[in-house]
This record gives structure tokens, sequence and C-alpha cells, in this order.
């Protein structure tokens, strides 16, 4: 078999490996089989295989004899939805089943119960999206109340959360060195809690009594104000340990993985992807036309500080931006235009102008050893006190390392003729106006500036953990001068949510009439899902912001959140559909 997509079954192992007998990991993901970087069960599998690791892929299970098709792994079943939490890809903020939906609800759930109905014994590791924002005590927008941390629901031997290469690769090197068994067997032979970024459970007597304790599941069920508490707790602390009860049981969640190295996150990009969609996935031709774009897409990072409340990417990325070399990128994008390719679609970054950015606290160096490129690094751990409201901190240190590599770009579409770049990730528009020329260098090449205001009303901005309506229109002030200096007419798309936590249908009217008085057409806008593990989630829950302490009002019933959505469409009194 011509080594292109990784196997996705026992017989195609046989022929894309020597001497095949057995997979040692096996994934199984809630999305299409994408071998491509933005992907991030590709991006691991691609990273075992390289290291040698025999590597299977199951993709959209739903039959029985599809979860059966790669056998029983050597080591474990790694388990994730994908790149969508499953209850927000099946349900609209309106509580509204989406059609044709192949994820199930529960995906971890679903998964979990049908690997271990068919492969009794077999170690299973969740991870991705879901794994991470539900590994806390939780509040479930469906089921409109908390549920247990989701190691506890699904039964799972283990939880990988946030960016897992190095805790992966760490888990397997440990194995390699034991006689498998179960995984009660194996359990202590792991040392558990030396591997960042794992959640396990724990017995009683096991607990490090220096590990910080949350509230536990039966505290915040009957008490608004430990839930409260917990969310705080792991927003202010980042980067702690912590033990969680529930039941009689208890997880100990490890530190988060310390931000990858610039060298690391080369050697993970550097593996070769065949960056098209299998053609064995379902609703081909559907979700051909979703990925189209993205297959000539080039990630530069990952992470996010901008502390926004209602954002999961620092919980699942991480707050601080990883990011990759100039060099590293500048050379996948001449490998693409040298293979055909005309036009890169995007740099993509949570936040574009984060790029190179750091935090100045981060200053107690550390030796750690990394799997990844097999040597030790250089970690930075952070000693003082932090509020986190990352934006506008003293501590914050901007970079504009994205210039140097946008003329690098500039270059390679010198070289090679017909070649351009489009970029389509958003920026955060307080920061920018402190980067004015980077500013200028962006609007280079965008045809449309995407830009997430979310709101022009302080009131609810405060609460969204977003800059003012002032700092909006002084970036509007700025970029229409950008525009005439380049002598173009370039679109800016703002992005919005409705009914936010704190939000009234007056705080929509506010922002509605900035729009008016300062020309922006309003087209996308959301309302609020309230999405598991955010700030935002906890005080739709709880009707208090857990970090003011202060009381406010949420918008709970359909019919307001359609009113505070209409507002900004200009279609007050009309009943919408909302499926956004």
């Amino acid at each position: 078999m011509e080594k292109g997509f990784l196997p996705i079954s026992f017989e195609e192992g046989k022929q894309y490996y020597k001497d095949f007998s057995q997979f040692d990991v096996v994934f199984v993901t809630g999305d299409p089989y994408y071998d491509h970087p933005l992907s991030g069960m590709s991006i691991i599998a691609r990273l075992l295989d390289k290291k040698g690791y025999r590597v299977g892929v199951i993709a959209q299970p739903i039959e029985d004899e599809d979860y059966k098709a790669c056998g029983k792994p050597k080591y474990f079943f790694c388990i994730t939805s994908g790149l969508l939490d499953s209850m927000l890809a099946n349900y609209t903020p309106m509580l509204k089943k989406r059609e044709h939906i192949l994820l199930p609800e529960r995906a971890l759930m679903v998964y979990m119960q049908k690997l271990k109905q068919h492969f009794k014994g077999c170690i299973t590791v969740i991870g991705g999206v879901e794994a991470t924002i539900r590994r806390f005590t939780h509040f479930d927008y469906k089921d409109n109340k908390l549920r247990r941390g989701i190691l506890n629901d699904t039964k799972a031997d283990l939880l990988l959360f946030g960016n897992a290469e190095r805790a992966i690769l760490t888990l397997l090197q440990r194995m390699k060195k034991i006689t498998m068994d179960s995984f009660e067997n194996i359990r202590q032979s792991l040392d558990l809690g030396s591997i960042e970024g794992v959640s396990f459970r724990v017995n009683k007597n096991e607990i490090n009594p220096n590990i910080r304790k949350l509230p536990s599941y039966e505290e915040c069920v009957a008490d608004k104000q430990k839930f409260n508490l917990l969310t705080r707790t792991f927003y202010l602390l980042p980067d702690e340990a912590f033990i969680e009860g529930c039941g009689s049981g208890f997880i100990q969640h490890n530190r988060p993985s310390h931000t990858l190295a610039e060298q690391e996150m080369d050697y993970i990009y550097d593996v070769p992807f065949t960056r098209e969609l299998h053609p064995s996935s379902r609703n081909y031709g559907q979700n051909k036309k979703m990925v189209e774009y993205l297959s000539s897409s080039v990630a530069i990072g990952r992470g996010c500080w901008g502390s926004c409340s209602f954002c999961v990417i620092p919980l699942v990325q991480g707050k601080e931006v990883a990011k990759r070399s100039k060099e590293s990128i500048v050379h996948e994008i001449e490998t693409l235009y040298s293979s055909g390719i005309k036009k890169i679609n995007d740099l993509t970054l949570p936040t574009l102008n984060m790029y190179g950015s750091r935090c100045a606290l981060y200053k107690h160096e550390s030796k750690i050893y990394s799997p990844i490129i097999d040597e030790n690094i250089t970690v930075y751990d952070k000693k003082d006190y932090c509020n986190q409201e990352c934006v506008g901190c003293k501590y914050r240190v901007l970079s504009d390392d994205l210039y140097p590599l946008l003329e690098g770009v500039e270059k390679l579409n010198q070289k090679y003729s017909g070649t351009s770049l489009e970029l389509r990730s958003a920026i955060r528009h307080d920061i920018m106006l402190d980067q004015k020329k980077l500013f200028r260098k962006i609007m280079q090449f965008v045809t449309r500036l995407k830009i997430a205001p979310e709101s022009l009303s302080d009131h609810v901005l405060k609460h969204m953990n977003k800059a003012t309506a002032s700092a909006f229109k002084e970036f509007l002030e700025e970029y229409k001068k950008v525009n005439k200096e380049q002598g173009t007419d370039k679109n800016l798309v703002p992005y919005f949510i409705a009914a936010h936590p704190g939000s009234t249908k007056e705080d929509m009217e506010e922002t509605k009439k900035f729009c008016n008085e300062n020309d922006i057409f309003v087209n996308l806008t959301q309302v609020f899902t309230p999405t598991p593990g955010t700030l935002s989630t906890a005080m739709y829950y709880t009707g208090e912001n857990p970090m003011t302490r202060e009381k406010i009002h949420v918008p709970r019933t359909f019919r307001e959140k359609k009113d505070q959505k209409n507002i900004l469409l200009d279609k007050e009194g009309e009943i919408v559909d909302d499926n956004g």
C-alpha cells in the first residue's frame, strides 16, 4: 500500500506496516478523517507514526463493525469527539436539533460504551475539545444542570487535556517499558502524577496533601457559590494541579502541559500530511466542500491570552501562544507553492496579531525532557500573583514577529508567479492599536477584515472581559485611515454575540445605535451558547460573575434571546429561527 493516509482497518495496517500483527494505538474520532495539520487528531496520529508507533484511525463510527475495524490496540484506544463538543454540534443556541449530524450526542460516552462492549479490558484514553472543556464539574446547556466531570461519566481510564503531544508520547514511552495488563494492574507503574496534562482517578489515601482541592461535584450542585468558586479557582490558577471529588471517588487533574517550545512546534508541523479528506468519509461531497479552502491554510501557532469570558480556546490550546518559527512556516508555504498551489487561504492562529507575544511574568526557568524532539528543553513558570486580565497588562509583551513572516511570504509570491496569501483569521482590535505598523502590513493581505467586538455596550463588554466601545471606535478610525493610505475600500466584518449574561435589550439597542452611527453593517451575530468550562457559562448558571461576584441579568428564555438578536439584525418583532 502506498504510504498516503494512515490505515483505517486491520487489513490496511498489514499493507502499511512491515511485520504487522497489531496496532499500538487506535484513534476513534467523531470527525471525518481529514489528514491535515488543522486536525488535532491527525497531528497526534501522524506524530506517533513518525515516532515508530503503529497507528490506526476509526473515523465517524456508527455501526458495530466500524468499531471493530482496527482490532484491539496493544496500548490503548485514543477517543475524541473531534473539533467540536458533541452537544454543541448537535444543537443550536435555541436547542433546536441540527439535521444531518453524524456525531452522536455525548459522543465520548457513546464511543466508550461501544469499545468496552467489543474489547473487554481495553485501555481507553479520552482527549480533545469535549474532554478538555468537560473535565471538571460543568454546566450542561441541554440538561440545564450541572454534570460530573467527563472522566466520571465516560468511565475512561485517562483523560489527556489541552495540547496532548508530550503527554501521549510520555505515556507510550512508559508503557513500552512494562508488561501490558489491565489498566488497574499497570497504573502504579506509569507514575501518572508526573505527566503534565493528564487527569486520572486516585484513591483517598493517594491524595497528595499539597495539591489544591476544588469543591466537589456534590458541593457545586448543592450551592451555586461553590460552582463559582470552582470556576474562579481554575481560571485564576491556570497552571495548577487540582483534586476534585465526586461521590466517593476523586479525580486528580495534573497541571496543564507547559507551552510547546518553538522547536517542538516546528517538529510537529514538519510531519508529512496528505492534506486531503479520506475518500471513505461519510458525506464525502459535503465535507469535501467544507474543508476545500482549509487545504492550503497554514497553522502558525496555538493559544490565545485574550481571556474572553465565553471562549474555550485558552482551555484547549493554552493561554500562552506557542509559535512555529518563521523558517518553518515559510518552508511549508514554499512546499505548497512548488506543488502547484497558487493561493494560501490563511495563516491560522486564534488571534493573528498575538503571534510571538509573551507574558513577562513567565520568567522562572526549568528544564524538562521533551519526548517530541527527544531532548531537554527550557520551560518557564509564573510564580507571582496574577489576576489573569492579560489585555492591557504591563507584563504583556506584544510582538511584531508577524511582520517579517509576511515579508517572507511576499518574497515567495515574487518567486512563484501567480501565487498569493489571503489572511482570514481574526485580529484583536484593541491590541492592534499598539501595533500600527503591523496592522498596515496585515491589511495588505486581507480582502475583508474579520473583527470580533462582540458587543458595543461597556456594561456587557465588562462581563465579556473585552475592551471598551471607545477602543473599538478608535480602531475604526485607524482602519479607515489605513484604507485611505492604501487606496482600498476593504470591508470590515464584525462579529457580535446576542444575549450574553449581563446583556439586556437596552444593551443590544446601544450596540445597534453605535453600529448605525459608525456605518457598521451587522450580519454575523450569534446567540450566546453556554459552553462547558467558561466564565460566561458560570454566569449563565449562577446569575453572578464569578470574578467580580456581581449579580447580573441573564437572558434565559428563547423569546428574549431571539429579541436581542433581532435588534442587531433590524428584525424587531419577527420570530427568527436561529441555526447559528
